[in-house]
């Protein structure tokens, strides 16, 4: 089949957004005629690794727009989705003077509506978009976790969603769609009514399940290591973490928490754990080089994900990979990911009600090994099934196959 990807993030070596990209692009340049629509300044990496790559690859064709754009996209004048919008604009025109016929266009990355692919409204055959997810917003009861400005910031992100479900070039590119693949369930259920075609679930990440080796745990110590790797800003709930810790570890000596990653919260997490009585077993480690974190992987024994607002999270499918069991919210893409036989989804509620739940989630898991054991395999065999590259790859062909002759709705 004749197949157009437009994939703004593409990047080889990449994780998320840029590693959906390029993953997807390999994978279905198997079994089609792959032209892929991406950014002019991924063009030296793709080359580059594709010198070594001995398989079909896409044929790639490379867009940015003026470079006025780009310019003022570097100075942090030009927010990065009025830049996409223009890319979007850039590839439509650019695709004009292309060789098209393209039985199926499919918009794969950016993956949040707020940014609809403008290029879609220009071309023939069947359109699917997805997957796409940014609907997912926080409750009120949830907005204290996030400290006095980042409350007000992120109460006004959520106006901002909900006032973009009502843009007009969103909703027309949705009823055009012959598909739209929804990342979480908060996204459909703000956006679903104006489908015209047939809509599903398909989280936007995924892993190549071969790259990881889950280690065996030792028996002969009791401790229990809990991890949390992200970036450190309010959104992915990492106070409410160290909270809920600290509770936690009132009830328990033998549990530590190690806190991966850094961002903007990084000052204030190391003041809130240094007035804790629990300090010593609370491990902030900064940024880690790759060979480290899979260290940190074999070491600990739970993963927790206490995001507050995220489309998926590609580090869950990573620590699902390696055996690890998962402490999450029961809310968008963390509870699509993670199944009751591989984790914890507890209900987040207020401030409080999540910090009591995580808590007892700990300790629920810090108290049985046997359970921890089954629940890291068990995710292992879910990821392999459903978010591996290659399983992912399968599923988006059977798609194709489903709309090579459809045409997009009216």
């Amino acid at each position: 089949m004749k197949i157009l990807l437009i994939a703004y993030a593409c990047e080889p070596g990449r994780g998320s957004e840029l590693g959906t990209g390029w993953n997807m692009s390999l994978g279905l340049a198997k079994t089609h005629d792959l032209t892929v629509v991406t950014r002019a300044n991924n063009r030296e990496k793709i080359e580059d690794d594709l010198k070594g790559y001995s398989g079909p690859s896409p044929r790639f064709i490379y867009v940015d727009p003026g470079s006025w754009a780009l310019r003022l996209k570097k100075m942090g004048v030009l927010p990065v989705q009025v830049f996409y919008q223009l890319w979007q604009m850039a590839v439509a025109k650019t695709l004009r003077k292309a060789d098209g016929n393209f039985e199926i266009v499919h918009q794969l990355t950016f993956n949040s509506f707020e940014v609809p692919p403008l290029a879609f409204w220009r071309l023939e055959g069947a359109k699917i978009w997805g997957p796409m997810g940014g609907g997912q917003t926080v409750p009120r009861s949830l907005l204290s976790a996030f400290g006095g400005k980042g409350g007000v910031k992120e109460f006004l992100r959520n106006l901002r969603v909900r006032l973009s479900s009502w843009n007009p070039l969103c909703r027309g590119t949705l009823r055009r769609s012959s598909l739209v693949l929804f990342a979480n369930q908060e996204t459909k259920q703000l956006l679903g009514k104006n489908c015209k075609g047939r809509t599903d679930f398909m989280i936007d990440v995924g892993v190549d399940i071969t790259k990881f080796t889950p280690r065996e745990k030792s028996t002969s110590s009791d401790q229990v290591v809990f991890l949390f790797a992200g970036r450190l800003e309010g959104r992915k709930g990492v106070l409410l973490l160290i909270r809920a810790f600290e509770k936690h570890a009132k009830e328990t000596s033998n549990t530590e928490l190690r806190i991966v990653g850094d961002g903007p919260l990084a000052d204030c997490l190391k003041e809130e754990v240094g007035r804790m009585d629990c300090s010593d077993r609370i491990v902030l480690t900064g940024l880690v080089s790759h060979t480290e974190m899979e260290h940190e992987f074999a070491r600990a024994d739970v993963f927790s994900f206490p995001s507050l607002r995220d489309t998926s999270g590609a580090a869950v499918l990573e620590a699902m990979t390696m055996e690890l069991p998962v402490i999450c919210f029961d809310h968008q893409g963390s509870a699509i990911m993670v199944s009751d036989d591989c984790g914890l989804k507890v209900a987040a509620g207020s401030t409080e009600e999540a910090i009591d739940n995580l808590s007892q989630a700990m300790s629920d898991l810090a108290g049985n090994r046997e359970e921890r054991v089954a629940m890291g395999k068990a995710g292992r065999l879910r990821v392999s099934g459903e978010y591996d590259w290659a399983s992912k790859v399968s599923r988006i062909n059977l798609y194709y196959e489903e709309f090579r002759t459809a045409a997009s709705p009216d």
